[in-house]
């Protein structure tokens, strides 16, 4: 699994979670629609560490807490 797929889901699994939208998830983050469109769609190999982190503030996580509930980083193929 890419470092984005993994990224993806966790979006996916917080966004559920939270009851918000994709589009709310782009107005409160500030990331651009292409960005997320990007993830979503798994075009890219890898994520900004800044990408991360805006969402995760979306959620009111910090980095560690993001990572530490269901990511796992194991089955990253970092190639």
């Amino acid at each position: 699994m890419t470092l984005n797929r993994a990224f993806a889901l966790r979006l996916t699994e917080l966004l559920i979670k939270n009851k918000m939208s994709k589009y709310r998830l782009e107005k409160n983050s500030g990331l651009s629609h292409s960005a997320l469109r990007y993830i979503f769609n798994e075009e890219n190999k890898d994520v900004h560490l800044s990408t991360v982190a805006k969402a995760a503030s979306v959620f009111g996580m910090t980095l560690a807490e993001f990572f530490a509930d269901g990511f796992d980083l194991s089955n990253i193929d970092f190639e």
